[in-house]
C-alpha cells in the first residue's frame, strides 16, 4: 500500500507518495502543519515532533549517546546487565 506525504517547500506544496512501504521514516524541516489521508484500509503512523537538541550523536543498535566513549560504556553495561538502573538521582 502506497501512502502520500504532502509538504510545503519554499512555497509550493509538493505531494511525496511513499512506495516503500512498513516501517519509512520521513524527516521534515521546518513547518506547521502534516496531512495524513488513507485508503479503505486505514493508516497507522506515528509522528515524533520536537526542537532540534543540537548535541552530538553517537548510535548504536537501541542506544542513543553523546560521544563515542558513552555509548562504549553504555554498550559495556548493556552486556553484562547493569545498564538499567533504579533509584538513580533525579528519577
Amino acid at each position: 500500500m502506497a501512502s502520500r506525504v504532502e509538504k510545503e517547500f519554499q512555497g509550493e506544496e509538493l505531494e511525496i507518495r511513499d512506495l516503500s512501504g512498513n516501517r519509512t521514516l520521513v524527516v521534515f524541516g521546518a513547518g506547521d502543519e502534516v496531512a495524513v489521508t488513507s485508503g479503505d484500509e486505514g493508516v497507522r503512523f506515528l509522528l515524533i515532533s520536537g526542537a532540534p537538541l543540537r548535541e552530538p550523536v553517537a548510535w548504536h543498535g537501541p542506544i542513543v549517546m553523546n560521544t563515542q566513549a558513552e555509548l562504549q560504556t553504555a554498550m559495556r553495561e548493556l552486556n553484562n546487565g547493569t545498564f538499567i538502573k533504579t533509584g538513580a538521582a533525579g528519577w
